[in-house]
């Protein structure tokens, strides 16, 4: 039986520790413009990408000059964090180095800048499983759609110099409920990784994964492998 070709990957809260982090510097963030919010506050802009968070910042609270001023301040507490404080899942490493030993290309689909993304693969040594990183951004719409996933899943076969395959025989990892919900609308397999410090719930995350898991300890490619030839 032949392995996935193609591993996509959420990075926040699912390959790196960092829901916490967000959850308390999106509040500090605010309270730099002297609103005293929680992070419930935040809740409805999960989806975006940080570019657009904080244009939403912007245009639902009136801080800053624009949109890009705020992220401007944003981007300066977010990396800082980044580079020091944010480590990597238990397991993840492990689970990486099978794939790689495997030939599976790995890619990153996300909703975090792209060069925040680099400084917690770099601060974590994760860079090199990593040849493909896409975020919303450049997709061009939110995780509430999967075109994240199907730029990856094109970048990383063109990487590979590979046709694509069907999106069932592609998984996703992805931590967030919205996530799960629009690449399994989409064909792909997924793989649903229970975050503890995320928004979404157990019974969520399970419910919409075809593998769901609480940590990557609790996986091998060898088993995805097999799940892959047949259907759920």
């Amino acid at each position: 039986m032949a392995a996935p070709q193609i591993f996509i990957f959420d990075c926040d809260g699912t390959l790196i520790d960092s829901m916490g982090m967000w959850l308390d510097i999106q509040p500090k963030l605010l309270a730099s413009y002297g609103l005293d919010l929680t992070s419930d506050d935040f809740a409805k802009f999960e989806s975006l990408s940080v570019e657009d968070e904080c244009k939403a910042y912007h245009e639902e609270w009136g801080v800053g000059e624009s949109g890009e001023a705020v992220f401007e301040r944003f981007d300066a507490m977010l990396l800082e964090e980044y580079r020091t404080n944010i480590h990597a899942r238990v397991g993840v490493r492990a689970f990486l180095e099978e794939a790689e030993q495997a030939g599976i290309v790995c890619a990153i689909a996300t909703s975090t800048p792209e060069h925040l993304v680099r400084a917690g693969l770099a601060a974590n040594d994760l860079e090199r499983f990593f040849p493909v990183i896409v975020t919303t951004e450049m997709a061009g719409r939110s995780k509430d759609f999967p075109d994240v996933y199907n730029l990856a899943l094109a970048r990383a076969c063109a990487f590979a110099g590979m046709a694509e395959p069907p999106h069932d025989k592609v998984w996703v990892f992805e931590d967030a409920p919205f996530g799960l919900k629009s690449a399994r609308g989409a064909g792909y397999r997924t793989v649903g990784i229970f975050d503890p410090h995320g928004r979404g719930t157990h019974d969520e995350v399970f419910a919409l994964a075809d593998v769901p898991v609480d940590e990557f300890t609790e996986l091998s490619v060898t088993h995805l492998t097999h799940l892959g030839t047949g259907s759920f």
